[in-house]
This record gives structure tokens, C-alpha cells and sequence, in this order.
């Protein structure tokens, strides 16, 4: 085996592990699952789990930190100063819902680390400046579609936290996922908040 197939090995085992442990956390919470559980989930040695991501807790974080940009990153794609507010806020409105039907078992590890944000500070902080980002680049569409007369006034800072709490609340209040029917009319909701005229 050449080196670059032994990293692309590893990389694959590495993978395996996070998902494994995403998916082992979310159901069962940190404390009761193990290491042993999650190298059993990921089909790898014990001892590898270890190898690539060290203690139980250092592998929570990497669950927490890893897949977080990448899901901040998508949510981020948007124009904050598009020729019509109305059509950008409803076309990222629904890329923003079908990301978080897509998401549940991730965005309930995200769900538990904030209940308990005081024991899993570290990690909180980081989810917490992801949110951040997400919630200015939203308010900042919303100041520069009101000063383009586009939107209603309104507190922008307010509305896009309101916006992001919204996208949370529906992830935590349906234990499947609601019907496209559903979506849709939440769509609607979530494109009032922004008051498009």
C-alpha cells in the first residue's frame, strides 16, 4: 500500500469515526456513550479512535467544530446586496430549510451542546461565532434592503436573530421532518419576518 492510499485510508477510517460519534452523541448524549460504542459504530480498532482524535472529549469537540464551518459556510451563501431582496431572501430562504431538514442528527448534538453550554464552554464558543457570522451577514441584508426601500423598517439585528431562531425552533419541534407542505408555509412565515414590499 502506497502512502497516498494509506492516507486516503485513514482519512475514510477518520470519517467514519466523527459520523459514528455525531450519530452516538446525538441519541445517547456524551455521557452515555463510549469509546468503545463509537469504534464499534465506525468499524475500527479501539485504539484508533484514539490515534486520530485523542479522548472522549477532544472527539466531541471535532464532532462540534469539524462539521460546523462547512454547514455555516452554506448557510452564508447569499448576496447581501442583490438587485431584488425579495426573490434573494425566498431562494436562500429555501436553501436554508432543506439544509436543516437535511441535518437532524447534527443539529441535535448542536441542540445538547447548548443545554449544556456551561459544561462544553469551548465547543459553545465556537457555535456560538459561527451563529454570529450568520446572523449579521443577515442583518446586514436586511439594513441594506430597508435603505434601498425594499424592506420594512424594523430592528435588523432583531429580525435576523429572530429569522435563525426560527430555522433552530422548527429543527428541534419536529421529530420528522414536517411535510413539504409544511416547509412550505413556514417559507412564507420566514419570508414576513423580513418585511419585502
Amino acid at each position: 500500500m502506497n502512502n497516498e492510499t494509506k492516507k486516503r485510508t485513514i482519512e475514510m477510517k477518520k470519517d467514519s469515526v466523527l459520523k459514528a460519534a455525531i450519530r452516538l452523541f446525538a441519541e445517547k448524549g456524551y455521557d452515555a456513550t463510549t469509546m468503545a460504542e463509537i469504534a464499534k459504530e465506525a468499524n475500527v480498532g479501539f485504539g484508533s479512535v484514539s490515534i486520530y482524535f485523542g479522548n472522549k472529549e477532544e472527539l466531541f469537540m471535532a464532532c462540534i467544530e469539524q462539521p460546523m464551518e462547512d454547514f455555516i459556510n452554506h448557510l452564508l451563501q447569499f448576496d447581501t446586496q442583490p438587485a431584488s431582496y425579495r426573490e434573494e431572501i425566498q431562494t436562500f430562504i429555501q436553501k436554508h430549510f432543506e439544509l436543516f431538514s437535511t441535518q437532524k442528527v447534527y443539529l441535535r448534538l448542536i441542540v445538547q451542546l447548548i443545554g449544556q453550554y456551561e459544561r462544553f464552554s469551548e465547543a459553545f464558543k465556537i457555535v456560538n461565532g459561527q451563529t454570529e457570522k450568520l446572523n449579521a451577514k443577515v442583518a446586514q441584508l436586511i439594513v441594506n434592503g430597508q435603505q434601498e426601500n425594499q424592506l420594512a423598517e424594523g430592528n435588523a439585528e432583531k429580525i435576523a436573530i429572530s429569522y435563525v431562531s426560527l430555522l433552530f425552533g422548527l429543527r428541534l419541534s419536529y421529530a420528522d421532518d414536517p411535510s413539504a407542505h409544511n416547509w412550505h408555509e413556514f417559507s412564507e412565515i420566514a419570508i414576513r419576518l423580513f418585511g419585502p414590499k
